[in-house]
C-alpha cells in the first residue's frame, strides 16, 4: 500500500559521508551517516523531494514527508515495538497525473494493536486495453478520472505476531472522460461511470518481519476482504479478497533471499478500475500496471539482494503471474513472467531505506523503475 518515490538529488548525494558526524542538511533530507546502524533512532521526520519513473507515469516529481517513531517498552516484560510511520506525499507526472496520498502503519505499546490505513486523491489520465490476459496493444484507448479513497484498518493482537480486526473502505470514482466510440463508452464495462464504493470486511495479519520497510528476516501473511453492497451505498455489489505472503531469509551479512506471493480475487460486478492487474513497480516488473486486467490476479516472485560497495547494493529477481476470469483462462502460452536486475543505494541505514533502480523484462516488454524502498 505504499507510494514508490525517488530522491531528486540522488546523484549529488551519492556515496558515503566522509565523516561520522551527521550533516544537518543531509539529516533533513533523510540521508544518515553509516554509524546510525549502531543505534536506530526512536523517532524522526524526513522531508524528501521526489523524482521517480514508471511506465504508467513516465517521469514524476513531488515531495514526501514521513514521520517515523517507535514506542519504547515500559519494562523488560514487554516486547520492543517495531517502527511505525505516517507518510504524506504529492506528485505530478509527465502524463499530467496528480496524486496525493497519506498512509500510516502504527503499532501501539507492546504491539497490542495495529492501525493501518490510507487517504488518497487522484486526477489520473490513463490507458485502457480491454479486459483479459490476451488483449492487444492496438486496443489501447485513453481515459481520465478523479478518485477519492479512504481505508481504515484496526487490528488487535490475538497471539504473538498475529493480528485480527476489521477494515472499512470509502471511495468515489468520478469525472470520467473517454474517447468517443471506444469500448469504455459502450456501457458494457462495469465502472465506466461515476460510482461510490463502501466496503466492509475483516483482515488477518501475521507479521514477524524485523523491519516493515526493508526486512532482513521474518515473514508476513496478510488476508483481507471487502464486501461492497448497495445496502451500504455502493454502486456495485461484489466481494474483494486480497492475499499477501512474504518471507525473508538472511543467508549471511546483508545477503537476503526474499519470496512473495500475491492474490487479488473479485467476485460479482467488479468496476474495471478495481480489477486485478498484472504488472507494476513491485510484482511483475517489466509490465505497465494498466496493461492487463481481469477479475482475478495471482502471482509470485523471488529476489536475491546483496551488498556491492559501501552503500551500493544489487538485486536480481524473477516472477510469474497472470490475470484471469476463470481458471480455464490460465495457461502457459500467455503466462506473464518477469526477469530483471537492479541497483540499490542505502540512504538511511537506521531505517534501512533504499533508493532502487530496476530493469524488468517481460513477455515482449521491458520497463525501467526509479524508486525509494524495496519492491516488497
Amino acid at each position: 500500500m505504499q507510494k514508490i518515490t525517488c530522491l531528486l538529488f540522488v546523484l549529488f548525494l551519492f556515496g558515503s559521508p566522509k565523516s561520522n558526524a551527521q550533516h544537518p542538511v543531509l539529516k533533513f533530507f533523510g540521508v544518515r551517516a553509516m554509524n546510525d546502524t549502531i543505534k536506530p533512532e526512536l523517532h524522526g521526520v524526513t522531508f524528501v523531494p521526489l523524482l521517480y519513473y514508471t511506465p504508467d507515469t513516465r517521469f514524476a516529481a513531488g515531495a514526501s514527508l514521513v514521520y517515523y517513531f517507535s514506542i519504547p517498552a515500559a519494562d523488560s516484560t514487554e516486547k520492543p515495538t517495531r517502527l511505525s510511520f505516517l507518510q504524506m506525499l504529492a506528485d505530478y507526472t509527465q502524463n499530467n497525473q496528480f496524486d496525493f496520498w497519506a498512509i500510516w502503519n502504527i503499532f501501539t505499546r507492546n504491539e497490542n494493536y495495529l492501525f493501518k490505513g490510507e487517504l488518497r486523491y487522484r486526477n489520473f489520465p490513463d490507458r485502457f486495453y480491454g479486459i483479459g490476459n490476451t488483449t492487444k496493444d492496438a486496443d489501447m484507448e485513453r481515459y481520465s478520472f478523479d478518485l477519492f479513497s479512504a481505508k481504515f484498518l484496526m487490528l488487535k493482537k490475538i497471539h504473538k505476531d498475529l493480528f485480527f480486526g476489521a477494515d472499512l473502505h470509502l471511495g468515489r470514482e468520478y469525472n470520467f472522460e473517454f474517447e468517443e466510440g471506444r469500448a469504455l463508452t459502450t456501457g458494457d464495462i462495469a465502472g465506466a461511470r461515476d460510482l461510490n464504493e463502501i466496503g466492509l470486511g475483516a483482515v488477518l495479519v501475521y507479521d514477524t518481519r524485523d523491519n516493515v520497510i526493508n526486512a532482513y528476516r521474518g515473514a508476513l501473511l496478510e488476508l483481507s476482504t471487502y464486501h461492497y453492497n448497495p445496502t451500504y451505498g455502493s454502486t456495485y455489489q461484489y466481494t474483494n479478497i486480497n492475499l499477501i505472503g512474504q518471507h525473508y531469509r538472511s543467508l549471511k551479512h546483508h545477503h537476503i533471499l526474499a519470496f512473495q506471493i500475491r492474490g487479488n480475487l473479485n467476485f460479482g460486478e467488479v468496476p474495471f478500475l478495481d480489477m486485478g492487474m498484472a504488472g507494476n513497480d513491485d510484482l511483475l516488473r517489466g509490465y505497465a500496471r494498466n496493461r492487463f486486467r481481469d477479475h482475478h490476479f495471482m502471482g509470485g516472485q523471488t529476489e536475491y539482494r546483496f551488498p556491492m560497495y559501501k552503500r551500493l547494493g544489487g538485486v536480481v529477481f524473477a516472477g510469474a503471474g497472470d490475470v484471469f476470469n476463470t481458471l480455464n483462462d490460465l495457461n502457459f502460452s500467455h503466462l506473464k513472467y518477469s526477469l530483471g536486475a537492479g541497483l540499490r543505494f542505502l540512504v538511511n541505514p537506521a531505517e534501512r531505506l533504499n533508493i532502487r533502480f530496476d530493469v524488468g523484462f517481460g513477455r515482449n516488454s521491458i520497463a525501467y523503475y526509479l524508486m525509494v524502498t524495496e519492491a516488497f
